[in-house]
């Protein structure tokens, strides 16, 4: 699929090999790696007990590696505070997934995965027949973390500290979290102040850093059976296992899981009409004749115009025959049925059935007293389907004269020859002789990091790494169609024919034209036959009725293979370079190569072919302690400095358009264009603690996202159209006496060409990050109060634009100005339109988070109440400098204005109770707003969607030494989500969990 392996010398010369990119030794200076979780620390000193894991980790005399999160520094960077959230911590949420895992944070929008996928205006925005859109085989499946709500593209997922490939064949480069086992995290660590001075591209809006389990000893098999009162019933069985020795270690888990899809009814899905939630719009009454019937239905619905009123309304109307009719229909035996018979079906299910399996290996082994090998490596195949087409109806064109066609030719309109019967298999569905459509895949996500270590002395350590990881689907969607239709064609002998366009047009060559040539002759056929036995006859009212068989109209609609890769190799030196009074002097540097790319039909119908990018980096990293230990004063108690700077070169190359303008798939040469950057990315902060009590951090941070293949490369290269400049205000065309259009008033206008382009000079998106931490834990009388208040400022420059989204938002004569688009002459004449992608737009995300718990220690146990409360201030976007600020918070497609989430904790001897909450304020639903010149032309269609308010319950208790007990109820009151449309579903998948009220219980025995 890919082939770049080039290195560069530099790092050649240096490379040794290690693993593990923030690896901290246990061995000495333990008290300097500062821990925080997401409990309170007064909890973490009061809880003296020691887990079973604890107890189980190899006694010998083998160095512990420690991952941190966003710095490479060996003992951590204690400008940053994650939030991390433990293995234990993870069971007392009662998550069965990480996609579940990332949904309870408050930071995290969730706008891919599950039922959100199948949105048309969602971030995938699958659609199955559209080239230039995400196929349904391709969705099905994935999820991402958003957080902040700046897009899953910006937020970077780690495996241990390293890279993952992104989602198989998804240019954003997201990571899909359905291919990270839960049962191999030992923990998460969440980060939100911005990344990139670290790990380079993609972490504007945070990093993510699952952190998997390893250096254990002995055995624990868990199984876990989940009860979803919507149908989406969960099973896991996992094993993790270890063993050590005297110099090393090895750890494994083995995961499988099954999970069934939601039943609709369930759920509340009960209708598709919902025109009385938009004004008794008829537009939103989704329910149609064209979902078919059995018998069929031909839609005849007119328009009518009321002189009075001077308004039209369109009279819902379509011909059938009768219930039970047999034989071949007469004009007499068609009747009219009003919009009361259209077929409002609901698919009995929604969501796909799931089967996944998985396993991580991890290990270490000192090789000598100074060099260690580690590595570690994750492989996950998940195998889903999902239905497609419960809902809608097989459109058949039929031909005047075909046997059960008794409409003469042209009888309702005068461009179709023939009628379009929309029949739906109701009774052949049912009794299994058609099958349901669906599509299906299987997803491999593997990952593989190597290397060894090289100990120069007890402070500092030479490391290699190599990672590899790749991200793989195939699949089919199945389904039945017509891909034929009956044309007017003045050269045969009936005045018509059978018609496709792809198959006019030389679109299919090789097995896929023979397939599609083969498949057109049966259907037309079936479509045209005037032989009763074998034509199709769409007036049956069950399978056994007559007419030809409907099987060639079910066929392989897709076969796709898609596919992301990553491939990186690292050198880094850290240590400590002088001791001050107040501490040592920590420095990490080092250079690393990133070669990753992409392959999915998306892509590839621009750029021609897989398209990939590499990127050299160099960076450097120190942490210098001003004040502390002893060296401190008044209101000085420490005071630590944190700098760190990233240089990275991006190099990509890709089609730019053909020679002659050949197309591609005519044997056409593909001509390269090449874009490169280089990016210097800083950040500097400190962590200064005026008292014991209390600790301020601040840090200030840059970031870059790089462009998208697809904005870059374009193999049709340049395609010139003519376009009409209307009333351009920096030229008046009526002065200058060359208008090309006039149609007095206030519209006159002048041509223009319309240039659509690739852009290969396209820079990346930039980011200007600032984090500001207060952490109150008190001592003495108030001992267990924990406080934190964290801010966090994103402002994004540079985004990417194009004329169509600029006058959507924004008026057309501002969008003329321009010159990027719209480049001007010497006398002020638009000389072009360039319908191309530019560095424009820009964007400003901010929030507050208080985060206040209190840890009570009693004889008859430990309370430890928290409450989380997320202020989102600002998540708006500005086309360009002086252009309005729209703003999307507290919007669907936006973040929440807030978000409350609590927990209560109470452990007591072996057992644990936790009773979680999660309030979801209201919004608005803006999912059908329609933008047009900076203003929203349908504002009555903006609704208010009520708050929400859910609980969760887990109770843990260890039964025996070996017998570990967990039970876990999520939404135990079966709070029902409130009313909103979004994509034809009454409920906003992305803040609803749609399995509704879960109850599961887990059973895990350690040997």
């Amino acid at each position: 699929m890919y082939n770049n392996k080039a290195f560069p010398l530099s790092l050649l010369t240096l490379a040794l090999m290690g693993l593990q990119p923030f690896s901290v030794s246990a061995k000495d200076d333990t008290k300097s790696i500062e821990v925080q979780t997401s409990s309170s620390a007064a909890a973490s000193a009061n809880d003296q007990q020691i887990t079973k894991d604890e107890a189980r980790k190899p006694s010998e005399d083998v160095k512990e590696h420690i991952e941190v999160t966003g710095t490479r520094l060996q003992h951590g960077n204690l400008v940053s505070k994650p939030t991390i959230i433990t293995a234990q911590e993870i069971k007392e949420r009662g998550v069965t997934s990480v996609e579940e895992l990332i949904r309870t944070l408050p930071q995290n929008l969730a706008t891919i995965g599950g039922l959100a996928n199948t949105r048309a205006r969602g971030p995938l925005g699958a659609s199955d027949g559209n080239v230039r859109a995400m196929s349904s085989i391709g969705a099905l499946g994935v999820s991402a973390a958003n957080l902040g709500g700046m897009g899953a593209g910006r937020t970077l997922i780690l495996i241990n500290g390293r890279r993952m490939a992104g989602a198989a064949g998804i240019e954003d480069g997201f990571v899909n979290l359905n291919g990270i086992p839960l049962s191999a995290v030992e923990r998460v660590e969440i980060t939100t102040d911005g990344a990139s001075a670290v790990y380079g591209a993609d972490a504007m809006g945070g990093v993510i850093n699952f952190i998997l389990k390893s250096g254990y000893n002995g055995t624990s098999v868990t199984v876990q059976h989940e009860d979803s009162n919507n149908g989406a019933d969960n099973s896991r069985l996992s094993l993790y296992s270890g063993y050590g020795w005297t110099s090393g270690n090895i750890s494994v888990t083995l995961d499988y899981s099954k999970r069934d899809p939601i039943i609709n009814a369930k759920t509340g899905y009960v209708t598709n009409n919902y025109a009385p939630y938009f004004n008794d719009d008829p537009y939103y009454d989704n329910r149609s004749f064209l979902a078919g019937g059995q018998p069929a239905f031909i839609d005849n619905s007119v328009s009518i115009y009321d002189p009075d009123t001077g308004t039209s309304h369109t009279l819902t109307q379509a011909y059938t025959v009768p219930q039970g009719f047999t034989g071949q229909p007469t004009m007499d035996d068609m009747i009219m049925v009003d919009g009361s018979a259209r077929r409002d079906f609901v698919p009995k299910v929604a969501g796909p059935k799931s089967e996944t399996k998985s396993i991580t290996l991890s290990f270490e082994q000192r090789l000598t007293e100074h060099l260690v090998m580690t590595g570690n490596g994750l492989f996950s195949r998940a195998e889903s389907s999902q239905d497609q087409i419960e809902s809608s109806g097989l459109k058949l064109n039929l031909a005047p004269g075909q046997a059960y066609n008794p409409f003469p030719e042209y009888a309702l309109n005068s461009w179709s020859p023939g009628v379009t019967a929309a029949y739906y298999p109701a009774d052949e569905l049912a009794s299994g002789v058609l099958p349901y459509g669906y599509s299906e895949n299987t997803a491999d996500n593997w990952s593989v990091n190597l290397g060894l270590t090289y100990e120069i002395n007890d402070e500092t350590k030479l490391d290699f790494i190599y990672t590899t990881s790749q991200a793989s689907t195939s699949g089919t969607r199945y389904g039945y169609d017509s891909i034929v239709s009956i044309n007017r064609d003045s050269t045969s002998d009936t005045g018509w024919s059978c018609y496709n366009f792809n198959l006019a047009q030389g679109r299919y060559t090789g097995a896929e034209l023979a397939f599609y040539q083969d498949l057109f002759n049966r259907q037309c056929t079936a479509l045209t036959s005037s032989d009763p036995n074998i034509a199709f006859n769409p007036w049956k009212s069950s399978a056994d009725g007559s007419g030809g068989s409907i099987d060639d109209f079910y066929y392989l609609h897709a076969d796709e293979d898609r596919g992301s890769r990553l491939e990186n190799y690292e050198l880094r030196l850290n240590g400590a370079l002088y001791e001050l009074p107040a501490g040592k002097i920590y420095y990490a540097v080092g250079g690393e190569y990133n070669d990753d790319g992409v392959d999915s039909n998306e892509v590839k119908v621009k750029t021609g072919e897989s398209v990939h990018r590499t990127r050299e980096g160099y960076f450097a990293e120190l942490s210098i302690p001003v004040f502390g230990k002893k060296f401190n004063y008044p209101l000085m108690k420490s005071l630590t400095l944190s700098l760190a700077a990233r240089r990275d070169k991006y190099n990509t190359e890709g089609a730019i358009g053909t020679v002659d303008g050949v197309n591609i798939d005519l044997g056409g040469e593909i001509l390269y264009g090449t874009n490169t950057f280089a990016r210097t990315t800083p950040s500097y902060g400190f962590n200064w603690q005026p008292t014991e009590d209390i600790t301020l951090r601040a840090k200030w941070s840059e970031g870059f996202k790089a462009p998208p293949y697809t904005d870059l490369f374009d193999v049709r290269g340049t395609s010139t159209y003519t376009t009409i400049i209307a009333n351009d205000p920096l030229y008046d065309c009526r002065a200058h006496n060359d208008c090309d259009v006039d149609y007095g008033g206030s519209y006159y206008g002048y041509n223009a060409p319309q240039l659509t382009a690739p852009n290969p000079d396209l820079k990346p998106e930039t980011s200007k990050q600032s984090s500001y931490t207060l952490s109150w834990y008190p001592s003495g009388v108030l001992a267990g109060l924990t406080l934190d208040i964290t801010y966090n400022d994103t402002k994004i420059k540079n985004e990417y634009a194009q004329v169509a989204d600029l006058i959507r938002m924004a008026p057309q004569a501002e969008v003329y100005q321009l010159e990027q688009y719209y480049p001007r002459d010497e006398n002020g004449k638009i000389t072009a339109m360039r319908n191309m992608t530019f560095n424009l737009s820009g964007s400003e995300y901010s929030s507050v988070m208080y985060e206040l718990g209190y840890y009570i220690n009693t004889a008859f146990g430990s309370f430890e109440p928290k409450i989380t409360y997320l202020d989102n201030l600002k998540s708006e976007q500005k086309t360009f400098a002086d252009s309005e600020v729209v703003s999307s918070l507290g919007y669907l497609q936006g973040v929440d204005d807030y978000k409350i989430n609590g927990s209560f904790r109470y452990n007591y001897g072996d057992l644990v109770a936790t009773m979680w909450v999660y309030y979801t304020p209201s919004y608005l639903n803006d999912y059908e707003v329609i933008r047009s010149a900076g203003n929203v032309t349908n504002p009555t269609y903006i609704k208010k969607v009520s708050s929400m308010i859910t609980y969760d319950l887990t109770l843990s208790y260890q039964l025996t030494k070996d017998l570990h007990l967990n039970f876990a109820g999520r939404n135990i009151l079966d709070e029902q989500p409130p009313f909103v449309v979004v994509g034809g579903l009454p409920f906003d998948s992305a803040r609803y969990n749609t399995a509704g009220r879960t109850l599961s219980l887990e059973v895990q025995y350690d040997f």
